[in-house]
This record gives C-alpha cells, sequence and structure tokens, in this order.
C-alpha cells in the first residue's frame, strides 16, 4: 500500500479547509444581510421623529361674567376647551374672588363664585380630581406628571375653583394659591379624523380670574406627554419643572440585547422607557 504523500495531505486540507470557509463565509454574508435589513427596519420603527409635541405660547385672559373663552389646542379648525369665571349671587359689600357684591341682604351675602374648565366636545374629557359640594373638580397637575389613558379623564364641565355661600362661605375644588404652584390642566380631545390626544393647558389662578399662558398636545394618537413638556418625548430639555418638584430620568437607548429581539424586544424597550419617563 503506498502512503500517501506528506504533500498530497497537504493539499486535501486546504481544499476541505477552503470549502468550509466558503460555507461559512456565505452563511455569515446572508446572516448580515439579513440582520442589517432587520436592524434598519428596527431602526425606522424607533425613529423619535415620529413623535412630535406641539405647543402653542398664549395670554389669554378669562374676564369674570365675560362668558365662555375657548380656544383650539391642535389648529385643526375645531375647537377643544373653554374657560369661564363667573361671579353668581345677591348684591354685597365684600368681595371673594375679585367680584364686588354691594348692599348685603338681611341674612348675609349669598355668592357662588367658580372658575370652570368646560370641553367643547362631547367627547372631549379633562383630568378630574374627585368631586367637592357636589361638582366635579379639574386636577391640579405639576410639571412632569405623565397623562394618559390610565389617568381618571371624566366628560363634561368642571369646576378648577368655587366659593360660595353666605359672608364667609366655603371655598371648594383645587384650583388656587399653593406652594409650589400646580399650573397644568390635563386633558384629552379627540381631533376632527377622529383620533385621541393626550395634552396640557397651563392657567394662572387669583381667585377665580384666570389666564391661559399656553397649551401643547401629542401629535401621535394616543401617546402620553408629560405635564409641561415643550419637545418630544424622547428629550426633556424644555421640561418646565418647579423647584423641587419633580426629578425625572431621561428616556434610555435600547440595548443591543432589545435590539436582538428584534420587534418584541423594541416593544419592551418603549415600555421601559415609559416607565422611566412617566
Amino acid at each position: 500500500m503506498t502512503r500517501p504523500s506528506a504533500q498530497g495531505a497537504t493539499r486535501s486540507t486546504k481544499r476541505t479547509r477552503s470549502r468550509l470557509s466558503a460555507g461559512l463565509e456565505k452563511k455569515l454574508s446572508t446572516y448580515a444581510m439579513a440582520a442589517g435589513s432587520a436592524g434598519v427596519a428596527l431602526l425606522a420603527c424607533a425613529q423619535p421623529a415620529e413623535a412630535k409635541i406641539v405647543t402653542t405660547v398664549t395670554n389669554i385672559v378669562v374676564p369674570i361674567n365675560g362668558g365662555l373663552v375657548q380656544f383650539d389646542i391642535n389648529g385643526d379648525g375645531q375647537v377643544d376647551f373653554g374657560l369661564s369665571a363667573v361671579g353668581a349671587g345677591s348684591t354685597c359689600t365684600i368681595t371673594h374672588g375679585q367680584v364686588k357684591h354691594d348692599a348685603p341682604p338681611p341674612l348675609g351675602c349669598p355668592f357662588n363664585d367658580r372658575l370652570n374648565v368646560v370641553p367643547a366636545q362631547a367627547a372631549n374629557e379633562v383630568w378630574q380630581h374627585g368631586t367637592s359640594y357636589g361638582v366635579k373638580c379639574a386636577a391640579d397637575l405639576l410639571a412632569g406628571v405623565k397623562i394618559g389613558p390610565v389617568r381618571p379623564f371624566a366628560a363634561n364641565a368642571m369646576v378648577m375653583w368655587g366659593i360660595s355661600g353666605t359672608s364667609a362661605g366655603h371655598s371648594f375644588c383645587p384650583w388656587k394659591a399653593s406652594t409650589p404652584p400646580k399650573p397644568y390642566l390635563g386633558v384629552k380631545f379627540v381631533d376632527t379624523t377622529g383620533n385621541v390626544h393626550f395634552g396640557w393647558v397651563r392657567v394662572s389662578v387669583s381667585g377665580i380670574s384666570a389666564t391661559i399662558r399656553g397649551y401643547a398636545y401629542e401629535t401621535v394618537p394616543n401617546k402620553p406627554i408629560l405635564a409641561g413638556a415643550t419637545q418630544g418625548a424622547d428629550s426633556n430639555a424644555d421640561m418646565l419643572y418647579p423647584s423641587g418638584d419633580l426629578n425625572p430620568q431621561p428616556p434610555q437607548p435600547a440595548s443591543l440585547g432589545r435590539l436582538a429581539q428584534g420587534a418584541n424586544g423594541i416593544a419592551a424597550w418603549r415600555r421601559e422607557d415609559e416607565v422611566v419617563a412617566r
């Protein structure tokens, strides 16, 4: 029997290795192309530009007994909410909520002064803060509070702040001077195409006198917004936080592990991101 030469063995080994390398290279190339395509798709799904917060700065005074002042949050030509300041009662010599009544009746000075927020469309709602003296109260929110689907929104008009009774009377609902101030209404509204959006309205309140300082909404339907946020959810650079209010953490980028999980990983990353930015 003739033993194969060392040179032949070397050539055979080289040919075998060459075939293995070619196969492996082909597999790696195919995997790289698939992973690259998936990565591009994932990055397209995760683009923060698709989410946008549109902010409008205003200086709208709500006059006492001047009727309902309405505004259009998303500029689609359909008014969304309104505020009214009403001073009602018999004429009295005392002043409540900047409303003066002259000539008190014999049994005291009955009055019922209120600052109200009124949804302009049947499907629009305001974040409610319980009830007081038989009326629904609108919540006053600190900057940075998440406004979204799980919040206690309710329809119809609500009282932001009121005072009623005779002589001294009693105040009700939360919108009055506080430290730190809580200047935001949380709102939920439907646009002209039927999509639901969340937003905030900043209001300065003194008694029942109020000024609407601005409002904003999230363009992506059903996506939460943080009270006071003026940029997209992926950037808190313009978040307006009163001193000592909140200390939110910025959203975290998706890890390689999350990217490797594909679409499910991106969904999980977004859920984690919402928890961080709540």
